[in-house]
């Protein structure tokens, strides 16, 4: 790692139209799990930068399998079945799951199908829900632009073991620790000095002690 200047700011994204929706791509066994998508977000934006949010990973969207069929994408239809190309993660925006295209569109079928898989992740199905992967996006980016810290300040990575990700943000004196395990299990590490841990996050996991 080399730290970049101090008046560089970089963009961080997970997710494009170009890969694999994150919530499939670093999933376990393929399966999202809204727990881990919660953590990416706050990973992302925790980031010193601009965070670049894709379309429906502030809802934990998972990739669509899209048939051969419906295909739109060159690489995609002379690649299959050994690379199904880019349209998993271009598919519609589900709005509503109750709702012609889910709300995409209420005239002609859309460009790309809408993904029955997407379905229960729908704007309107997670604005029902106060533990949805959308209201803790929408919750932790407002609890984030109360710490200016996080906002606009420095950024000093900590050596960690796999599969932990660990730094400080810091400015005029504030200090804040980061931490992510990315891994299945608990992870123990040796924190650089005590915290006090920073409430109203919304964060489903926490550190006791040097457990994450």
């Amino acid at each position: 790692y080399i730290k970049a200047p101090g008046d560089s700011w970089p963009s961080w994204a997970f997710s494009n139209h170009d890969i694999m929706r994150v919530a499939t791509r670093w999933s376990k066994n393929g399966a999202p799990d809204p727990r881990q998508a919660k953590m990416l977000i706050a990973l992302l934006t925790t980031l010193r930068g601009t965070a670049f949010i894709y379309q429906g990973e502030e809802l934990g969207l998972p990739e669509a399998d899209v048939p051969f069929e419906k295909l739109q994408d060159p690489f995609g239809k002379f690649l299959w079945p050994e690379d199904k190309g880019r349209d998993g993660c271009r598919t519609p925006m589900p709005w509503d799951a109750d709702k012609k295209h889910a709300g995409f569109s209420g005239g002609a079928e859309p460009w790309l199908p809408v993904s029955d898989a997407q379905l229960p992740f729908s704007v309107a199905a997670s604005e029902a829900n106060a533990d949805s992967v959308l209201y803790f996006a929408r919750h932790f980016i407002k609890w984030r632009k109360n710490h200016p810290a996080i906002m606009r300040g420095e950024l000093d990575f900590i050596d960690t073991q796999e599969p932990v990700i660990a730094f400080t943000r810091r400015l005029e004196g504030a200090e804040i620790f980061c931490a992510y395990n990315l891994g299945e299990q608990p992870v123990t590490m040796t924190m650089p000095r005590a915290y006090k841990a920073l409430d109203n996050s919304h964060l489903t996991g926490t550190a006791t002690g040097a457990v994450l």
